[in-house]
């Protein structure tokens, strides 16, 4: 399948050799990916938008469905500057690993808490599988707030996103500074730790596993058989 780029240049800002630099990251990202994943036709829109990104590495993604993505970058973030090709290829690898398992089952985080830590976990393990660092916000929270925030989430892997008890992005991002009712990145920590230990358990991949039902995950933690939070 093809993966189409749009980088917005309206601006001036992604243009000349800044943009070179952009499409060779993306389009060797892309074909990784591609080779790895099970794609439909892809739209990819880039922006420079600093005010869009996550603070610490200068860019952010959101995957709209199996076909549709937005990146955002700040082109003068040092982070970016330091590590442009491999932070441009994480943060695409991330969000077309959601568009591969929305491909495949219809949604990629499903309509439950459990399977946005699930979709996200994958996501974060694939950033890996390409061959980048794990991503901070996938082993930021660690130790006992790991452990102590995972008791709480076991609990509610099943309501609907809607009907978490407080804010959405509490259970997935927490708040910054040392809260211990959410540490800061707890739901993704928590995903990533659960679909680490399933992969290694399993032999599966991040990619093998895009269209894999949650449920089936989950099951592995909540009964035992993967202990992600020893």
């Amino acid at each position: 399948m093809t993966i189409h780029f749009h980088i917005l240049s309206a601006s001036g800002v992604l243009t000349g050799a800044l943009r070179e630099r952009l499409e060779g990251a993306l389009r060797a990202g892309g074909t990784r990916c591609n080779e790895m994943l099970t794609l439909a036709d892809i739209d990819v829109v880039v922006r420079d938008a600093p005010d869009a990104v996550i603070p610490r590495i200068g860019v952010n993604g959101f995957s709209f469905d199996a076909y549709h993505v937005a990146l955002s970058l700040d082109h003068k973030h040092p982070h970016l500057i330091e590590h442009f090709d491999s932070t441009i290829q994480s943060l695409l690898a991330h969000e077309l690993h959601h568009c591969a398992r929305s491909l495949a089952r219809g949604t990629s985080h499903g309509r439950t808490y459990g399977g946005s830590l699930v979709a996200e976990g994958l996501a974060c393990c694939f950033e890996e599988e390409i061959g980048e660092r794990t991503p901070f916000y996938a082993i930021e929270c660690k130790g006992s707030a790991l452990r102590q925030f995972a008791d709480k989430a076991r609990n509610h892997l099943h309501v609907e996103h809607g009907k978490l008890p407080g804010y959405w992005s509490d259970w997935m991002f927490g708040r910054a500074g040392d809260d211990r009712e959410f540490p800061y990145q707890c739901g993704y920590s928590t995903g990533y730790a659960i679909v680490r230990a399933w992969l290694d358990a399993t032999g599966n991949t991040a990619a093998s596993a895009a269209g894999i039902d949650e449920v089936e995950i989950l099951a592995d933690w909540q009964t035992g058989r993967i202990t992600p939070f020893p």
